[in-house]
């Protein structure tokens, strides 16, 4: 079977339909590049339905994904459909922490400078751009997360906050719970 076969065959996006597709590639991981490939091509008329796939086998096996990093963090800014950028916001996160976790096996995990540039300019455009609350509260942390890195750029601290101020009186209670913790998180630095 192939992976565009399981991702069409995912009629709905109710969670049982998630995890079976997500178990094929998890039983296969041989397919995951071609998972990664419908994921990032937004002319593929499902591509949204993959990346929900892709989520999926990032919670359960991170470095399946890890194995096409570069790809994954290339691809990001292809991504424009709300229902895509979602569970690709959500997977980036989890890559971000994994670059934090000292309790990972594989502690020699660590992104790198031009990673880690890519995948801020992807978070200030899902923070900033037309999408609903959950991919901007990923994006927000990401880039506050990135953002304490000595490496990253001096601007992107400051612009997190601006953004996030002008923000928070104007959007769902959801997005100024997260921002009014980061706000906070920035005053005690």
């Amino acid at each position: 079977m192939s992976a565009k076969t399981i991702i069409e065959q995912m009629d709905t996006a109710a969670r049982i339909n998630r995890l079976r597709a997500a178990d094929y590639f998890l039983n296969h991981p041989n397919d995951i590049q071609a998972l990664l490939k419908l994921t990032f091509n937004p002319e593929y008329a499902y591509h949204h339905k993959a990346s929900w796939v892709v989520e999926f086998v990032a919670l359960r096996q991170l470095d399946f994904i890890l194995k096409h990093l570069d790809f994954f963090i290339n691809s990001l800014a292809l991504l424009k459909k709300d229902s895509a950028v979602r569970p690709i916001a959500k997977t980036t996160h989890l890559i971000v922490q994994k670059h934090f976790s000292k309790k990972q096996p594989d502690a020699g995990f660590q992104l790198d400078n031009k990673q880690i540039q890519l995948i801020i300019t992807a978070a200030f455009d899902w923070l900033i751009g037309n999408y609903r609350v959950a991919p901007k509260v990923h994006a927000m942390q990401i880039i506050f997360e990135l953002g304490q890195l000595p490496t990253t750029e001096d601007w992107i601290i400051p612009e997190l906050k601006n953004i996030l101020s002008e923000n928070i009186s104007k959007l769902t209670a959801g997005y100024r719970s997260r921002a009014e913790r980061i706000l906070n998180k920035l005053d005690k630095n």
